[in-house]
């Protein structure tokens, strides 16, 4: 095998390694997005989100918004990382020919 190959085959060890990672990260965070209502004159706020086919609505505390927000900023970052990690890989797959073995 040669080193370029070697050096793939630990690239593609080291991205599944960080993708599992992300992925454990990611199912801890809430799914959704925060609307703000108002009714009759007093904002409410509420995270939406899909369960299957229905959205569903939760009432969020006024404290806890921006503690939710950051989550949900921090679960998009997330999701951007594990989609180039995956980009990634599908590279590393198409310049070696084959899928590498992962220990």
């Amino acid at each position: 095998m040669s080193v370029l190959e070697d050096v793939l085959e630990e690239e593609f060890a080291r991205s599944s390694r960080l993708l599992d990672l992300l992925e454990q990260e990611i199912d801890l965070l809430p799914k959704g997005s925060i609307r703000i209502r108002n009714i009759k004159g007093h904002e409410y706020c509420y995270l939406n989100y899909r369960v299957g086919d229905k959205v569903k609505s939760d009432y969020v505390p006024a404290t806890e918004v921006d503690e939710l927000r950051a989550k949900i900023e921090r679960r998009k970052a997330l999701a951007a990382a594990i989609k180039e990690q995956k980009q990634s890989q599908k590279q590393i797959i198409r310049a070696l020919g084959r899928v590498p073995d992962v220990d």
